[in-house]
């Protein structure tokens, strides 16, 4: 029997349609795939040196204004570390009786507005009284006194009597001044005023009402802490009062060490508080404290802040930003700084057609202007119009942000 080496006809024509339907299939993939990664037709791109390049008449390339990099003056700020509201120092009292007694009246309450010399309480003291009891005496002697010495310069001038009578009557008189002006002193610092000094002198006042004294507001302003009721036996030490005048209050600010060399009085602060988050209150700083806090290595800057509304509150926290004097520095155009993720770019022009990302460091910022401490230099142009179109471009052919710099 003969067995034959040939396959049938049919069964090579098969074998061969089959492998060539197979490779076309390859052939249209691949040429798929590279339809998929190829750049629209007015984008080339480098993935490696961060540039791109826009064809000739894009309409990307029709829409790009540039301009160069320089220097312009911005105002520059600082911000706190910390910063609190305080009441002003030098329009708070905190107020206690001068001599021991016992309170019989008390006239102001917690949060009351008092002018300058309101009566907040009236004391009974012994030793009070005794003092007012005093000025009448030297008072009368000083009167009893003068009298003399008027007759004796009659007497005198007639040679009734001798030149050391006459001189001895002089400085009884002079002696009896001294002694009413001291007494009249004592009364002034235990909160009498010139007005109660005069009436004591002029009338002859109950013996009760001659042991009382009243304690008066030096100022106006609100009262923030009483510690006073009636009954109560007090001295000198306890607080009774305190007042303070809020139309205008401090606001203490930490700033770092190294801004040593730019704090400075007179400059302008601008504050913020959670309570009032869209309002800006503007001060002036008063003082920069001359030792840095070990602890913390910062500097305390203290500021005036005028309150007439009385919306600023001792205590609160506040976010302090300090205003410093212009300063010409690097920096490009806002339009010109665009955010991809984490990072700040600007597009640098290579040519005439050519554009590089780089990523930049900025800082100060005004209303037309950015400051940029590094990735550009002086003379650079920069995209200003049309850089987000840019950015998009660069997105679409996912390249990555920031060549060399």
């Amino acid at each position: 029997m003969r067995f034959s080496l040939l396959r049938p006809p049919s069964t090579v024509v098969r074998s061969f349609l089959t492998v060539l339907t197979a490779a076309i299939a390859v052939t249209a993939c691949q040429a798929k795939q590279d339809e998929a990664v190829k750049p629209p037709a007015s984008v080339t791109s480098s993935a490696q040196s961060g540039v791109i390049e826009l064809q000739e008449g894009s309409a990307t390339l029709a829409q790009l204004q540039t301009e160069r990099v320089g220097f312009h003056p911005i105002q520059m700020s600082l911000k706190a570390q910390a910063g609190k509201i305080l009441s002003n120092e030098n329009r708070l009292a905190h107020l206690s009786a001068r001599v021991p007694g016992r309170i019989v009246a008390v006239y102001a309450n917690l949060g009351d507005r008092v002018k300058s010399g309101d009566r907040l309480l009236l004391l009974d003291s012994p030793a009070f009284g005794e003092a007012q009891l005093e000025y009448r005496k030297t008072r009368t002697a000083a009167r009893v006194t003068e009298k003399a010495l008027e007759r004796a310069q009659a007497l005198f001038e007639r040679g009734a009597i001798g030149a050391g009578e006459y001189q001895r009557r002089e400085a009884d008189s002079e002696n009896a001044k001294a002694d009413l002006h001291e007494a009249e002193e004592k009364l002034h610092l235990l909160g009498m005023t010139e007005r109660e000094i005069e009436r004591l002198g002029a009338e002859k006042l109950p013996h009760a009402e001659v042991a009382q004294v009243f304690l008066r507001a030096p100022f106006s302003g609100e009262v923030v802490e009483r510690n006073a009721t009636v009954g109560e036996v007090v001295d000198p030490n306890k607080v009774l009062f305190a007042v303070a005048d809020l139309s205008t209050v401090w606001v203490r600010a930490d700033f770092p060490e190294q801004q040593a060399g730019r704090l400075q009085s007179g400059l302008n602060v601008d504050v913020r508080v959670a309570a009032y988050p869209d309002t800006v209150f503007r001060g002036t700083v008063s003082y920069v404290g001359a030792m840095v806090d070990p602890a913390t290595r910062t500097i305390m800057a203290r500021s005036d802040i005028p309150n007439p509304d009385r919306r600023l509150r001792p205590e609160m926290f506040a976010e302090v930003t300090l205003i410093t004097p212009e300063q010409s520095v690097l920096a490009v155009p806002r339009t010109a700084i665009q955010q991809v993720g984490s990072r700040t770019m600007v597009f640098v022009a290579q040519g005439p057609r050519r554009f590089e990302s780089r990523e930049v460091k900025i800082g100060e910022v005004s209303n037309d202007h950015v400051e940029v401490k590094t990735g550009v230099k002086e003379g650079d142009e920069v995209v200003t119009q049309g850089s987000y179109a840019l950015k998009s471009e660069a997105l679409r052919e996912q390249m990555p942000m920031g060549g060399p710099l």
